[in-house]
């Protein structure tokens, strides 16, 4: 039986949480849709093992949660016969709602952490595309009503999401809808209307597809900016705990964080004595101990992009010592310029590059590590390199 929500959701878009992986080393084992299924169960009951047969899935950082409105295991075969498992889950609280997708090695494709509301699932074969749908229908203020859809591409060697927007808004005596009109290889065409006249009536969008990026984008987003604006401007005094941010979603299960040590970011100028430029959906945990690839732990600051399955980490190190004495890889490598750059050459680990920088001005010296997705590191390649010449350190 389906349960009421009992969080209103404000602003939506909290994360953009889609891990694109290319094609996995498979391995010999195969599962089927029962036995992922029983993993699934395993894994929101707070099994790690079954956590780690997921590719952690579930985050057992928060409290455990079984108590999920809707739990689908489904499947999915492309053009030329591989097959996908699809696994939805759906909570009352969304920051346990889930959207995964497995080869039957139960090698992961790709993960979603941003879906809202009541989900539903469906596969889809549109002009040669095969795709899921999942619809949100959730509540915002106690009083909108808000719709939204997402189109992931499958094909054998990876999935992503490719499409998404607002497709209804219901605000007291008025009803707005966005529809597709039409869905090619190279475009979607939206529709946009409503019971009462407004600013949107009548109009059309055009979403074009970036095959670099790999999505259906439009350059206004007309429906999207007009629902997001609908709900910023509508008062209305909610009696259910709203999410608006990621600091009220942890609050939700009992967590209480400063909202700057997890957050977006831009241009950093650290506290530490230096800044980093960072592009989009990249988060700051600030302060937390560093242990990966280093003989010891250290302090330091920590950057994680799920996006593009990377992190990097930044560490001061004092301005005498050295990085080797942190690290058993040799910096091989350095430029000189306003500071020193010692680096190493890019190291295989797993599923993973990893290249150490050290960078060292006066007395100062700083050790950063980046770690990126081995399946999607060329395609973010010039991302790294201008994270990396964007550090500077402070006067």
């Amino acid at each position: 039986m389906k349960k009421h929500a009992t969080y209103s959701v404000i602003f939506v878009l909290l994360f953009c949480g889609c891990n694109i992986l290319n094609k996995p080393k498979p391995t010999a084992f195969s599962y089927n849709t029962a036995s992922v299924q029983n993993i699934v169960l395993r894994a929101i009951s707070g099994d790690t093992s079954a956590n780690q047969k997921l590719n952690n899935l579930v985050d057992l950082n928060i409290p455990v949660n079984t108590d999920y409105n809707k739990l689908i295991s489904d499947s999915l075969i492309t053009k030329s016969k591989k097959k996908f498992f699809i696994v939805l889950l759906n909570y009352p609280n969304p920051i346990y709602n889930r959207l995964a997708v497995y080869d039957t090695a139960l090698n992961l494709y790709l993960v979603d952490k941003s879906l809202n509301g009541y989900l539903s699932e469906s596969a889809l074969s549109l002009n040669g595309k095969r795709l899921i749908k999942i619809s949100e229908s959730f509540i915002s203020k106690d009083v909108l009503q808000v719709n939204r859809i997402s189109l992931y591409e499958i094909n054998d060697s990876s999935a992503n999401l490719c499409f998404r927007t607002f497709t209804r808004l219901v605000v007291p005596g008025s009803v707005f809808t966005q529809g597709i009109s039409e869905f090619s290889e190279d475009r979607i065409t939206t529709e946009l209307s409503g019971t009462k006249a407004s600013s949107i009536s009548g109009m059309n969008d055009i979403f074009t597809f970036n095959r670099r990026k790999k999505e259906y984008s439009s350059n206004g987003k007309v429906f999207d900016n007009f629902v997001l604006e609908r709900i910023k401007n509508f008062v209305n005094y909610s009696d259910k705990p709203e999410i608006i941010d990621k600091k009220t979603l942890y609050a939700s299960v009992g967590i209480d964080i400063d909202i700057d040590t997890i957050k977006n970011t831009g241009n950093i100028k650290s506290n530490e004595g230096y800044t980093l430029t960072l592009s989009d959906n990249w988060k700051t945990l600030k302060g937390i101990t560093v242990t990966d690839f280093l003989k010891s732990s250290l302090k330091g600051t920590k950057y994680i992009n799920d996006v593009i399955g990377a992190n990097i980490s930044v560490i001061a190190l004092p301005g005498s010592d050295s990085t080797e004495n942190y690290v058993d890889y040799k910096l091989t490598n350095s430029t000189v310029g306003k500071y020193r750059v010692r680096y190493s050459e890019k190291i295989i680990s797993k599923n993973n590059f990893v290249q150490f920088f050290e960078y060292s001005w006066g007395t100062k010296k700083y050790l950063l590590i980046l770690t990126a997705s081995r399946y999607t590191y060329d395609q973010y390649k010039n991302d790294f390199n201008n994270i990396i010449n964007s550090f500077s350190m402070n006067n």
